[in-house]
């Protein structure tokens, strides 16, 4: 089991640079079939300065997640690609660390993995897969990043878990960034959620819904914040490692003032 030590946890740079600055990442709710239109869209976030683009991960209702991501890589220069986020329970760990390192080498390390636990129980009816407990699916995600971790990490890697089994594999040509893609963990979770992304991730993200972490006001994130702050404490790591971000929605854009009041 890979394990960092989070007493000398190392700020990912693109954290590290976001400090004291405030960013801004888009996404597409439905993109639609028009590889061309939103692969235009995404060039437009670029010139216009924005630091990242999402894209969810809802297979059977948007072109795939990871497909996207790859078209993106190969056509944009600068802005942050990210999966927003990667339901755990849709890809083996195995396979994800696999597109995640891909698509991080075809863009020369511009990915961010957000994954998280999926909360759709008509999306996993849909795609044929069994709809656990909450519980059992944080205990998936918290398996799963051990073992992209680890297949990242290690030349020869083996894990014996409750849902993942893997016998001395090795994942040649890893990820560009160093020292890791930055992992998003999705949700506002205050016991085991931010736990979670105190101990694994470089990225917080919850919002306004109840899929999104419940965090409706601006009481509800300060109070996330403050738990978080706690589990970074209690694992000697320090709280500015952790990109702290919130995801509203919509964004609208226009040339003029004129033409967004239209």
């Amino acid at each position: 089991m890979v394990q960092a030590d989070r007493s000398s946890w190392v700020t990912h740079p693109w954290v590290a640079e976001g400090q004291r600055t405030i960013r801004f990442g888009v996404s597409v709710l439905n993109p639609g079939a028009d590889w061309s239109r939103h692969r235009e869209w995404v060039q437009m976030a670029e010139d216009l300065g924005l630091d990242s683009y999402w894209a969810f991960d809802h297979p059977l209702g948007n072109p795939d997640c990871w497909t996207t991501l790859t078209m993106l890589a190969a056509t944009t220069k600068k802005i942050r690609l990210g999966s927003s986020v990667s339901c755990i329970s849709y890809r083996s760990p195995a396979m994800l660390a696999r597109l995640a390192a891909d698509v991080d080498r075809l863009s020369n390390g511009r990915l961010i993995l957000g994954i998280g636990i999926g909360d759709f129980p008509q999306e996993f009816e849909q795609l044929g897969i069994p709809f656990q407990s909450t519980r059992e699916r944080q205990q998936v995600l918290e398996e799963a990043i051990h073992v992209v971790l680890g297949l990242w990490e290690a030349t020869s890697f083996s894990y014996q878990g409750k849902y993942f089994h893997i016998h001395e594999a090795q994942m040649r040509a890893g990820p560009v960034q160093q020292p890791r893609i930055p992992i998003l963990i999705a949700g506002g979770g205050e016991q085991v959620t931010l736990r979670q992304v105190a101990s694994y991730a470089d990225v917080s993200n919850f919002g306004a819904h109840i899929w999104a972490g419940s965090a409706f006001h601006v009481e509800d994130i300060v109070r996330k914040y403050d738990v978080l702050r706690v589990h970074c404490e209690a694992r000697e790591r320090p709280y500015s490692s952790v990109l702290r971000s919130y995801m509203t929605h919509p964004l609208i854009l226009a040339e003029t003032h004129t033409s967004l009041q239209v």
